[in-house]
C-alpha cells in the first residue's frame, strides 16, 4: 500500500422496516470517515461499512426489525489529516429552512431572515 491515504466524508442511508404493517418504514443517514488512497476506493469502503451495518433480528413484540442498507447519499474528501475537536466532517447546503426544520424535525432553529445580510 504505497499510495497515500486520504480521510472521507460519507453519509450512509439507512431503511428499518419492523414486520406487522401498522408502522411505515424509518430511515437514517450516518456520517462516517473512512481512510482511502482514491475516491473509488473510498467508496468501496464506505458501501462496505454500510452492508456490514445490515441486520435483522426479533423484538420483545416478536417482531422482526430490518436494517437495510441503501446506499451513499454523499462522499466528500475531508481537507484535514487526523480529525480533530471542531473539525468539519460534512458540509452541505439547503435551499430552506422550513423544508429541513420539518424534514429533520428540528424545532429549535430560528425564523429565516426576512432580510439576510
Amino acid at each position: 500500500m504505497g499510495e497515500t491515504q486520504f480521510l472521507w466524508s460519507v453519509v450512509l442511508i439507512y431503511r428499518t422496516d419492523i414486520s406487522g404493517g401498522y408502522t411505515p418504514p424509518r430511515f437514517s443517514e450516518d456520517v462516517r470517515v473512512v481512510r482511502a488512497d482514491s475516491e473509488d476506493a473510498a467508496q468501496d469502503v464506505a458501501i462496505a461499512l454500510g452492508r456490514e451495518d445490515e441486520v435483522r433480528y426479533g423484538n420483545t413484540f416478536d417482531e422482526e426489525v430490518t436494517w437495510r442498507f441503501l446506499g451513499i447519499a454523499s462522499l466528500q474528501l475531508l481537507q484535514i489529516d487526523e480529525p480533530e475537536a471542531g473539525a468539519t466532517l460534512l458540509s452541505r447546503s439547503f435551499d430552506s429552512l422550513d423544508r429541513y426544520r420539518d424534514l429533520f424535525e428540528v424545532d429549535d432553529l430560528p425564523e429565516e431572515p426576512q432580510n439576510p445580510l
